[in-house]
């Protein structure tokens, strides 16, 4: 099951890194939905390939990776959030470093298998808070809120599950479900964008 899901996400974002390219090619500046797709590209097959993993106490393969690419690709997300909610400045820098945060203390969650882990869930954890808080504190009625509830927000839950945590769902599920909460929060996510953009 889990090879089966990181190639069906290898697939559909070479598929998407391909659609986005196209359509953002004669516009100006950052093209990040073309980034976004072809980041996760690369963490796909990485995935895929299993070699970079570490192991729960159930035996159940941690893909620790993932969350490193998340690092860049959740922080041009951030950027195209702070753009639609007109975010500049300090603030829009504030966003994008607590997106690091929470995304690096992630990592460092997931590459832990000791009980230090929790305290890098809970870094990440305020951090992402933090970040909430900050993006719907500007009431501007933009679909972005729903977006962070729905699909940003799923994540931690999907980690404190998952062997990363509390091991009451395997890999398998866990990737799934992660599979799932890429495909909404970068390509659902990038084609929403462009259609408003």
């Amino acid at each position: 099951m889990l090879s089966i899901a990181f190639l069906a996400g290898l697939v559909i974002f070479c598929l998407s890194s391909i659609y986005f390219y196209f359509i953002g090619r004669n516009k100006q500046g950052l093209n990040s939905a073309f980034l976004v797709s072809f980041v996760t590209v690369i963490s796909y097959i990485l995935m895929w390939q299993g070699n970079l993993t570490t192991t729960s106490a159930d035996g159940e393969p941690i893909y620790w990776t993932r969350w490193l690419f998340y690092g860049l690709s959740c922080t041009l997300l951030m950027l195209e959030i702070s753009k639609v909610k007109r975010i500049a400045g300090g603030e829009r820098i504030s966003l994008l470093y607590l997106t690091a945060i929470v995304m690096g203390a992630g990592f460092l969650a997931a590459r832990d298998t000791t009980a230090v882990r929790w305290a890098h869930f809970a870094i990440s954890s305020v951090a992402y808070v933090l970040l909430v808080l900050k993006v719907l504190s500007v009431k501007d009625g933009s679909w972005t809120h729903s977006y962070l509830y729905f699909g940003w927000t799923v994540f931690p839950i999907v980690f404190f599950f998952a062997p990363t945590g509390l091991g009451l769902i395997d890999a398998g599920l866990a990737n799934l479900l992660y599979l799932l909460l890429d495909l909404y929060t970068k390509i659902v996510f990038n084609i929403h964008l462009s259609r408003k953009g």
